[in-house]
C-alpha cells in the first residue's frame, strides 16, 4: 500500500558565533627562532567548544517522535531544543515519549500494530522501537558487502526484517520515506514524502559524498 504524506517543516536556526585565536604578543613566534606559525607549519589551536546546540544521528527523529502533537509551541521547542542538548547516557530517557508518538504514527495507515517492531511484546507494542530509536546512532555491518537500505542493521537486530545489508546512511538512501515506512507500515519502504529525488548529483567516492550547495 502506497502511502504518501507531505510534511512542510520550517526550522529557526539562531546561533552566535565566537572567533578564537592566539594572542599575537605571546612571543612564540620569536621562541621558535623569529619564524610565525605559518612559517613553523604549526596548526592552528583548536577552538574551545561551546555548549552543544545539535546531534546527528538518525534523520526526523526529534521531529517525528519527541513533543510532536504538543499544542503548546514554546513547550515543543523546548522538548526538542533539550533532545538535541543531551549526552548519549541521557539519550535513553526519551523512549517514554517517542512511544506515546509511535502509537499515533502507527494509526496513519489505518491499520494498528503493525509498525516495525510492534508484534514482538503484545504488552508493550511499541517499546522496542522506541528503545532502539531513542539510541540515536547509525549502525553499520561492516561484514556485508551489499549496502542498499537505511535502517537494515536495525530492522535485521530486532529479527523483523532479516537482511544482510551494511544500513549505515549513503547519500543515495531516501531516509525519509524509509523512516516514514518503518513508523507506518514496518517496511523499508512504502510510504513516501512527496520528494522522489534530490535536484542534484552526489559522490558516493568523495568526501564529503555530498553535491555543492
Amino acid at each position: 500500500m502506497k502511502i504518501t504524506m507531505t510534511i512542510t517543516l520550517t526550522f529557526l536556526l539562531c546561533a552566535g558565533a565566537a572567533a578564537c585565536g592566539g594572542d599575537d604578543d605571546t612571543g612564540a613566534g620569536e621562541a621558535d627562532g623569529g619564524a610565525g606559525d605559518a612559517d613553523a607549519g604549526g596548526a592552528p589551536a583548536m577552538p574551545e567548544l561551546g555548549a552543544q546546540i545539535e546531534r546527528i544521528g538518525r534523520p526526523a527523529i526529534n521531529t517525528a517522535l519527541n513533543a510532536t502533537f504538543e499544542g503548546d509551541a514554546e513547550a515543543a521547542g523546548a522538548a526538542k531544543d533539550a533532545y538535541n542538548q543531551a549526552a548519549p547516557g541521557a539519550w535513553a530517557g526519551f523512549a517514554a515519549e517517542f512511544q506515546e508518538q509511535l502509537a499515533i504514527i502507527d494509526s496513519l495507515d489505518t491499520t494498528c500494530g503493525n509498525q516495525l517492531g510492534a508484534d514482538l511484546d503484545p504488552a508493550d507494542r511499541y517499546g522496542a522501537l522506541a528503545g532502539l530509536l531513542a539510541d540515536d546512532q547509525l549502525y553499520v555491518n561492516t561484514a556485508s558487502g551489499t549496502c542498499t537500505a537505511y535502517l537494515a542493521v536495525e530492522a535485521d537486530a530486532l529479527g523483523i526484517l532479516p537482511n544482510g545489508d551494511c544500513g549505515g546512511r549513503a547519500p543515495a538512501y531516501d531516509v525519509i520515506d524509509v523512516s516514514y515506512s518503518v513508523l507506518a507500515i514496518g517496511a523499508l519502504s512504502g510510504v513516501g514524502d512527496g520528494i522522489d529525488a534530490d535536484d542534484a548529483v552526489h559522490d558516493p567516492a568523495a568526501f564529503p559524498f555530498l553535491a555543492a550547495p
